[in-house]
């Protein structure tokens, strides 16, 4: 088992999550949903979850914004199908956490996600929001960050992955917004899913 798992886990038994992925199950089963209307999205939208997992559910109890999500990735097109980049822990084969890209149903099965949204950034055009998703994509394969630092680029997760990616066509989603957290197993500042959802700018394209 990576290190990774290992200390989400840890993390998680001694409420301790302050990680910000919903689920620990790589092979996820579950099944698609049939009522989401991905045709109403747009590259760049911002896909927001919370997972069926007893860490998703301290995540979001953990949450002082009293935020419902505890996961966050980027939509695009591949030209063929509705996908989504995001840094997830416990959903690789190899037991190595990363930047992960599949399908926007994978993402949203009923055994991954409770309820979710999509929702778009207004004011930003579509070719700025194309431009953070294509960035973001790039970072596919990067390790997930299990120590949550915010100043280390070199590995990421979820909200930082989103965060950098929109930062590099100048919006600033968070907007300063930041969390921070002492636990036994972890102390520093995090950007929760909620530090982002609470933008003014964000506007929900559809939720469940």
């Amino acid at each position: 088992m990576a290190m990774s798992h290992r200390l989400y886990t840890m993390m998680a038994i001694a409420l301790c999550a302050v990680a910000l992925s919903c689920t620990r199950n790589p092979d996820a089963g579950g099944k698609i949903r049939d009522d989401l209307p991905l045709h109403q999205l747009r590259n760049g939208d911002l896909l927001f979850r919370c997972g069926t997992s007893t860490e998703s559910q301290v995540v979001v109890s953990a949450d002082k914004n009293g935020g419902v999500y505890s996961h966050v990735g980027i939509a695009f097109n591949d030209g063929r199908t509705w996908r989504v980049v995001h840094a997830v822990p416990g959903e690789s084969a190899d037991g190595v956490d990363r930047v992960k890209v599949e399908p926007v149903d994978s993402f949203f099965l009923t055994t991954r996600a409770v309820h979710g949204a999509a929702m778009r950034l207004q004011g930003c055009s579509a070719q700025a929001a194309q431009q953070a998703a294509q960035l973001a994509a790039r970072k596919k394969g990067v390790e997930f960050d299990d120590d949550y630092n915010w100043t280390d680029s070199t590995r990421l997760y979820c909200t930082e992955l989103v965060q950098r990616a929109y930062e590099t066509v100048g919006v600033d989603l968070s907007g300063g917004r930041i969390t921070h957290v002492v636990l036994p197993f972890f102390k520093g500042d995090v950007v929760f899913p909620s530090d982002i959802q609470r933008n003014d700018s964000l506007k929900v394209v559809f939720s469940f």
